[in-house]
């Protein structure tokens, strides 16, 4: 059977459809502008502050660090893993068998990929064998999105993912807004009007989804402030997570 790198003409249009993907997003800029007229307006405001002072203490202080998912959003410094190498990672491989030794990152990032996991406490526990014993994972976890992206499984709330996360041996260390209620409001009535509008149709429901993201994009303006109330990871589109492997020792999280 002909290798699925090499299958003639098929295999020389992947190949040059991953040349060109990983060719774009060596330009941020570009890649935005790319992302933009396939999505719309895609994320809206977030808020990464979490994010930043995880990736700035990586930096300090060393660390090798997993990105696991990647999904074509390479990250630089990062060891960019995904499940299949069309999204040109540096590593392809499965988070339920991940091809590194045990201890061998200090952080796993792991973005938008969770609610794809069919059994994600068990991806989350098996996963963590290649973090060294007091290893940290940063996570997004969705919470008001409409179904997206192929299989998708889970949504949970702040609540619900502390304990998934404690479920799979791990400890909690913080959680917070990540997308607010208004990308979520922005998404979700995107969606409903596209359906309803295209009676159904595929391809009119793509066409109306782009551009209904443009037309309701005025949604997005009301997180700057929704998200600085307190409630608001009530109803928030994602929420971020940080946790840890226990140190040696420690046994399980509580």
């Amino acid at each position: 059977m002909a290798d699925a790198n090499t299958d003639g003409g098929a295999g020389v249009l992947r190949r040059l459809r991953v040349a060109a993907r990983s060719r774009v997003r060596r330009h941020r800029r570009l890649y935005g502008l790319v992302r933009l007229l396939k999505y719309g307006p895609y994320r809206g405001f977030t808020d990464d502050r979490a994010r930043r002072a995880l990736l700035e203490r990586a930096e300090r202080e060393g660390w090798r660090v997993l990105y696991l998912g990647s999904g074509g959003r390479r990250q630089p410094g990062m060891v960019n893993l995904d499940i299949t190498w069309e999204t040109g990672p540096d590593v392809v491989g499965d988070g339920f068998r991940l091809p590194f030794a045990e201890g061998t990152f200090d952080a796993i990032f792991c973005e938008a990929v969770i609610e794809h996991v069919a059994d994600p406490e068990r991806f989350l526990a098996l996963a963590s064998r290649v973090l060294k014993p007091g290893g940290v994972w940063y996570l997004e976890a969705p919470l008001l999105q409409p179904w997206h992206g192929g299989s998708d499984f889970q949504r949970w709330t702040l609540e619900g993912f502390r304990d998934a996360l404690r479920r799979a041996g791990l400890v909690p260390l913080g959680a917070g807004i990540h997308m607010g209620p208004g990308f979520g409001l922005m998404w979700i009535v995107r969606e409903w009007l596209a359906l309803l509008l295209s009676g159904g149709f595929g391809p009119v429901r793509a066409v109306l989804r782009w551009g209904l993201g443009f037309a309701l994009s005025p949604l997005l303006l009301l997180d700057p402030v929704l998200m600085a109330l307190p409630a608001s990871a009530e109803l928030a589109c994602a929420n971020w997570h940080i946790a840890r492997r226990p140190p040696a020792g420690d046994g399980e999280a509580p």
